[in-house]
């Protein structure tokens, strides 16, 4: 599914200029990446993505301070409707012991 993913946003980035937001304080992931929301066409790509079910929620590194409602809506919206990485038994048992492992359990 990260390849699906990656090309959605490719084709939803490309020619395109973005702002970024970040929270308050501004994180960082494993890898040293900077965490931002991606904003292009006054849309939230972060958001859009969770709403595609090309990506859950992620809380690892601490659950929205701005958009954490929007989130588990846009989640909760997809997962109904079985979309992408939600219409994958194997994938949402993945993706829910992730969560679990997060602290966001099910709801």
């Amino acid at each position: 599914m990260g390849k699906v993913a990656s090309k959605y946003t490719e084709k939803k980035l490309t020619g395109k200029d973005v702002n970024l937001e970040f929270e308050i304080d501004r994180l960082r992931g494993n890898h040293g990446r900077l965490l931002a929301y991606v904003f292009v066409d006054g849309q939230n790509l972060n958001l859009d993505l969770v709403r595609q079910g090309l990506s859950p929620y992620y809380t690892k590194y601490g659950k929205s301070k701005k958009y954490d409602a929007n989130f588990r809506a846009a989640e909760k919206q997809a997962r109904k409707g079985n979309l992408n990485i939600w219409g994958d038994s194997e994938l949402t048992k993945k993706y829910l012991r992730l969560k679990s492992k997060w602290g966001q359990h099910e709801k």
